[in-house]
């Protein structure tokens, strides 16, 4: 995990932060811990939804992406969690927001360990298929299209490419 320098005084009593193991066994990674009252701010992933949006399955399937206006490649329509959501509820909302798309969650497809600026992540990926709406493209999404599933384009994350190859594999055993 890389270290936020940025990370320097405790939330709690404005003392200093120094890394070290935190919890029960020497095992764990460092976290920032206050050196006076003990806090720690706990570096977990993070944890996020995307929906793999299909059509067409078993014969023909295809897959629903967005190009990232940033350049990184072509994602599945999600977002991290905030305080408080669902996990579905906030899959709908941001398959809402990115693609303007209602859709139905199928079901999940798995739980996918990647990195986002240099920080862990957990991808909570679901299957889903559009019950209404066209899609069309909003922040961070610049272009969205359909793609054969097994011949998807340059993808953003490795996350995605495991998602679809899970997918890609479920089917072929059916």
């Amino acid at each position: 995990m890389t270290r936020d320098a940025g990370l320097k005084f405790c939330p709690r009593c404005a003392s200093g932060l120094v890394w070290r193991p935190a919890g029960d066994t020497a095992e764990v990674a460092e976290h920032p811990t206050c050196s006076n009252c003990g806090f720690v701010l706990w570096q977990n992933p993070k944890p996020s939804v995307e929906g793999l949006i299909v059509r067409n399955v078993p014969s023909g399937t295809e897959v629903l992406l967005g190009r990232l206006a940033s350049g990184e490649g072509w994602d599945l329509p999600g977002n991290f969690l905030n305080v408080g959501d669902h996990l579905e509820e906030a899959l709908i909302r941001e398959c809402r927001r990115e693609m303007g798309i209602d859709v139905n969650v199928e079901g999940i497809l798995g739980a996918f360990e990647d990195t986002f600026l240099g920080g862990p992540t957990i991808s909570l990926v679901y299957v889903c298929s559009i019950r209404g709406g066209e899609p069309r493209p909003a922040a961070p999404i610049e272009d969205v299209r359909w793609f054969p599933l097994g011949d998807p384009t340059k993808l953003a994350f490795h996350a995605v490419k495991r998602a679809i190859e899970t997918l890609r594999a479920q089917i072929a055993s059916r």
